[in-house]
């Protein structure tokens, strides 16, 4: 009984593992097809259409922000880096407002993918890095929060791959949203 639902188990989690990568190959292939990666990184994509996006901000910019904020996280979730949208953010709502949803749209869109990397990649994770951070392993369990927000504060790693090492240490929600938040937002303002 015990082996039929693992198998089942595994079986979701193969399906969902691959429509997670289907849908990411997608959306790359779709918004990568529209603009190259160095025009979206770059702040000359924003300054071509600047009065295009000050039309939009003036005319609601409730609906602007909520739809940026959903469209960061699901960015971040499918694309894992946020250059672009930090400077979109920014040049959209200014220094503090800008940090503030941007920061906001990473934290949710990474703890998102940590869910996710937690339930359907766990194993691929743990046997990719485990041998790299296993020094850290015990540090995180003592003091799983103080050392999250170094983690996040230090950086240096790429930001997709930074929202997935923490399934190694197992760390709980609540303190992977709060630290992500607190951790990202300098970098983000700066």
């Amino acid at each position: 009984m015990i082996y039929i639902f693992m198998e089942k188990s595994k079986k979701l989690k193969i399906f969902v593992g691959l429509f997670y990568l289907i849908l990411l190959a997608s959306f790359l292939f779709i918004f990568l097809s529209k603009y190259s990666f160095e025009e979206v990184a770059s702040y000359k994509f924003i300054q071509q259409n600047r009065e295009y996006f000050f039309q939009l901000k003036e005319a609601n910019l409730i609906l602007v922000f909520l739809v940026f904020f959903i469209l960061t996280i699901i960015w971040i979730f499918f694309a894992g880096f946020g250059s672009p949208v930090a400077l979109l953010g920014g040049f959209f709502f200014g220094k503090f407002l800008g940090t503030f949803v941007v920061a906001l749209g990473f934290t949710f869109g990474a703890t998102f993918l940590y869910i996710f990397g937690n339930y359907f990649l766990k194993d691929f994770i743990k046997e990719k890095f485990l041998f790299k951070f296993k020094n850290l392993e015990l540090k995180f369990k003592k003091h799983e929060f103080n050392y999250f927000i170094l983690y996040r504060f230090v950086g240096g790693i790429p930001f997709a791959i930074a929202n997935l090492i923490p399934v190694l240490f197992n760390i709980s929600i609540k303190n992977y949203f709060i630290g992500t938040f607190i951790g990202i937002t300098p970098q983000i303002f700066l």
